[in-house]
């Protein structure tokens, strides 16, 4: 499952992952993004991961996809979660990752939301 909010006066979307993520899920998202690029030319992200059970093939595919074609237009990408192999591979390829992306706790919820505001 994965849900969102939007703060389309910050231009920063939050994603919750909680479980599998689905192409529904995933679309409606991106539809979101797509707004405040619109609005922003940019947007920054906060990605709260509780747990992962994978994606839906053709979720993967559009997300690879759409990220592909919007690198120019994200800015910072907090990254909230403890489970251990998300923040290896969040650290490992954090380099190949558009704009600036930064790891969280839990419990720096709060701290991500502002660091992805640009507070």
């Amino acid at each position: 499952m994965m849900q969102f909010e939007t703060d389309m006066e910050a231009g920063v979307i939050e994603f919750t992952v909680d479980g599998e993520v689905t192409r529904a899920e995933y679309d409606a998202g991106a539809s979101e993004m797509e707004a405040v690029i619109a609005r922003h030319g940019k947007l920054s992200a906060v990605a709260v991961i509780r747990s992962f059970a994978g994606m839906e093939l053709a979720a993967w595919w559009k997300d690879i996809s759409w990220g592909v074609g919007h690198l120019t237009k994200i800015g910072r990408v907090a990254v909230v979660t403890d489970i251990g192999w998300i923040i290896a591979a969040s650290r490992a390829t954090g380099w190949m990752a558009p704009g600036e992306q930064k790891i969280f706790t839990p419990e720096e919820l709060d701290a991500a939301r502002a660091w992805a505001r640009g507070a």
